[in-house]
C-alpha cells in the first residue's frame, strides 16, 4: 500500500492504482506474514475499503 502508482500496486483503501474498481483486502494486500492470527486486520481492511466504495458510489451519483 501506497500513494506512489510507481512504488506500490494499492492505495491506502487497498484500490488498485491501475484498476479503479478492484480492491483487494485479504491476504495478499500485506507485504508480509504475521506471528498472529491476522483475521482482525483483514476484516479492518475490507470494512475501510467498502466504506470508501460506498462513498465514491455516493459521489459518482451526485
Amino acid at each position: 500500500m501506497g500513494h506512489d502508482p510507481d512504488t506500490s500496486v494499492l492505495n491506502k483503501y487497498n484500490q488498485a492504482h491501475e484498476v479503479a474498481n478492484l480492491f483487494v483486502t485479504e491476504g495478499p494486500c500485506m507485504t508480509s506474514t504475521s506471528s498472529v492470527n491476522p483475521t482482525l486486520t483483514f476484516m479492518a481492511l475490507t470494512a475501510r475499503a467498502a466504506d470508501y466504495a460506498v462513498q465514491q458510489l455516493a459521489l459518482a451519483h451526485l
